[in-house]
């Protein structure tokens, strides 16, 4: 295993008792941080005091692990095309990033959210209408210059690849470009179900490595269910992770749960041989 990715790989903090628990739990299993899932309400920055975040930095300072937080899913939606809404929402990543301020977070990823779709009589699901796109399109243009204000000095905020229309994907590119945004590449979303890639959403990763600031590791087994241990399903870890070999990715989170089942991910990470070696 590649040293680099052992020295920036957390894991997915979503059943830990607290924050400062979770960090005392990755500095002693053989993490250099963690990532913070703000949507389960006992994480959440709305139940943590100024003293609490306060001890969360110190904590993560002291034992050198680093913080990373990932947004809500699709309650916090940058396609939402109702201004009225969108002020909630606005306001919600406010305080979100304020709190990725105080906690010291190197990082905040976010879902972009998808458009509404419908069952109908004669398919299973209906897209949304052509009529729309230019609706989510400019809703997007909107939401993602707003919160790119917001976080303004207070890390980077990373797309992750997960539903990605291609009219979002051609609204990213320019912020990509720009340096305004990063991405979240999470290898078994470029997959689908059947464990077939989507070639062209990896196609669009390969084409934007440079802006890839953290990787989401976990498998996906031979009945489609993902988030399971590394090592034992059907992604070639080794082929992606050599692609981002020379990529400044800051964090490489295993999305296994619950942490114990991290802890075994960590360690099959350590055997596959791929990089400059196998680390004991």
């Amino acid at each position: 295993m590649n040293r680099k990715v052992l020295e920036r790989l957390s894991y997915h903090v979503v059943y830990d008792e607290s924050i400062v628990e979770a960090i005392e739990f990755a500095s002693g299993n053989g993490f250099s941080g963690i990532q913070v899932a703000v949507e389960s309400p006992h994480l959440s920055f709305e139940n943590l005091s100024l003293a609490d975040r306060a001890e969360i930095r110190r904590r993560g300072e002291e034992l050198g692990i680093r913080v990373v937080i990932h947004g809500p899913d699709d309650v916090a939606s940058l396609l939402e095309p109702s201004s009225q809404i969108r002020k909630g929402i606005l306001v919600y990543y406010a305080d979100l990033f304020t709190f990725a301020g105080d906690i010291g977070a190197i990082l905040t990823t976010i879902h972009i959210g998808h458009p509404a779709v419908y069952p109908t009589d004669t398919v299973p699901e209906m897209r949304f209408s052509e009529a729309d796109i230019r609706y989510y399109r400019k809703a997007l243009e909107t939401n993602l210059q707003s919160i790119i204000e917001l976080a303004r000095g207070r890390g980077y905020i990373c797309i992750e690849n997960y539903l990605l229309e291609d009219f979002v994907l051609q609204v990213l590119a320019r912020y990509l470009t720009e340096s305004k945004l990063g991405l979240c590449w999470d290898i078994t979303k470029t997959h689908n179900r059947d464990g077939s890639i989507n070639e062209s959403l990896q196609h669009y990763m390969k084409e934007n490595l440079s802006a890839v600031r953290q990787v989401h590791l976990h498998d996906l087994d031979s009945k489609g269910r993902s988030h399971r241990v590394v090592g034992t399903g059907i992604i070639d870890f080794g082929y992606y992770l050599e692609l981002l070999r020379d990529i400044d990715v800051l964090d490489y989170c295993i999305e296994v749960r619950p942490r114990e089942k991290a802890v075994e991910s960590l360690e099959n990470l350590k055997m596959m041989s791929w990089g400059d070696t196998n680390v004991p």
